[in-house]
């Protein structure tokens, strides 16, 4: 009650009966205190406030309505039929499903904010393509066939073949 350093000892012995006080207890000493101490006056009305704030929410308000308890009971029922649908079944692995793609979704944007910013750049090389395969112009061609017998001739002594 008295949150104060320089309330008297005796203030002190006071307030430990004014619980007693205020069931009704009778205290003659108590009295004559409390006629001459304001402080411990503020204090047993601020306890008597207190004590009847908490003596109001103990007490219900009032008891509740029969729409409110229509309409609390519905509820129930809407809840133990949607329990007891077949597409209840599928309800967890639809949170799941939600969930897993949400979660995949998330990690697709992280990686390509990654990607995006910290990824060291990459340098385009140009390579020239490798050929794999030979063609006819790879090889030498052998002369063509002699038109006559002169070519045959003169193709000889050109190559001293005739000596």
């Amino acid at each position: 009650m008295f949150n104060k350093p320089n309330i008297t000892e005796g203030c002190r012995r006071y307030e430990a009966r004014f619980e007693d006080y205020l069931g009704g207890a009778a205290d003659a000493d108590l009295n004559e205190h409390l006629l001459q101490c304001g402080e411990c006056r503020s204090a047993l009305a601020d306890a008597r406030l207190a004590g009847d704030l908490l003596r109001e929410t103990w007490e219900p308000a009032s008891a509740p309505s029969h729409a409110f308890l229509a309409n609390v009971m519905s509820r129930i029922r809407e809840e133990e039929a949607r329990a007891k649908s077949p597409a209840a079944f599928w309800a967890p692995f639809e949170l799941l499903a939600s969930r897993l793609s949400l979660t995949a979704a998330v990690l697709l944007l992280a990686l390509s904010v990654y990607l995006a910013k910290f990824a060291p750049a990459y340098r385009t090389v140009s390579v020239t393509p490798v050929r794999t395969e030979l063609s006819a112009t790879d090889f030498p061609q052998p002369p063509g066939d002699p038109v006559s017998n002169e070519e045959v001739l003169v193709s000889l002594s050109e190559r001293n073949y005739g000596r």
